[in-house]
């Protein structure tokens, strides 16, 4: 039941970020140089897809877990599903907005 609540409330974020950018943590801060930079159409696409690739599997994790019998990790199914598309949203996230160099 737990992973439900979880997983529903990563998907309806997902949508949420899509339809309100302003919900991006910093972005209400940057100046508007940055924001001209940032593509916010497939910023905030690709933030949409990931929450809800996370909440999507972490409810389907927790009944694969149960289907196979794993009992004692099937409360912990959404945090895996976070735990491994974290990286995979970090990654992405690196290919649209570059981290800032150095200046040599």
């Amino acid at each position: 039941m737990f992973a439900w609540v979880i997983g529903i409330f990563l998907i309806v974020l997902g949508f949420a970020v899509k339809i309100r950018p302003s919900l991006i943590a910093g972005y209400k801060q940057l100046p508007e140089t940055k924001k001209r930079r940032i593509n916010m159409q497939k910023l905030t696409s690709m933030l949409r897809n990931m929450l809800v690739l996370m909440g999507v599997s972490g409810i389907a994790l927790h009944y694969i877990f149960g289907w196979l019998g794993w009992m004692n990790i099937q409360p912990f199914a959404t945090s895996i599903a976070i735990f491994f598309v974290t990286p995979l949203l970090v990654i992405r996230l690196n290919e649209m907005i570059p981290p800032k160099r150095p200046r040599e």
